[in-house]
């Protein structure tokens, strides 16, 4: 089965935060903004993959995704990203798995110590 195409103009939401995660997505073209809360928390570009860390960690959306310009992307599937996923090494599940538990916990850690600097200021 091929890869499904998705377009996105500018502007638009591809998800928001607390919406079921179901895709992934490869950007082929254009530029997506990360939000949480209203806050710019990164970008998005071409030849990146995004979407995938509430899929994989089983979780809803934590962030919003809003395409800055005309944007396309491939659809990946929650089960084919899953699938693939599964087939990779323990090792390397192990990683990656880790990798993406820390990136969450550091987020929640600086946002918790900048918050109590400013408290102290």
């Amino acid at each position: 089965m091929g890869a499904e195409n998705i377009s996105w103009e500018a502007g638009e939401v591809i998800y928001k935060a607390g919406d079921e995660s179901n895709f992934a997505y490869l950007l082929t073209k254009g530029e997506v903004e990360i939000s949480e809360k209203g806050t710019r928390v990164g970008f998005i570009n071409e030849d990146e993959v995004f979407g995938e860390l509430s899929i994989l960690l089983k979780t809803k959306r934590t962030v919003t995704a809003i395409a800055l310009k005309k944007s396309n992307a491939l659809l990946i599937p929650k089960k084919n990203l899953l699938d693939d996923y599964n087939k990779t090494s323990f090792f390397i599940r192990a990683i990656l798995r880790s990798t993406y538990m820390r990136l969450t916990n550091l987020n929640s850690t600086t946002k918790i110590d900048l918050k109590s600097l400013s408290e102290k200021a």
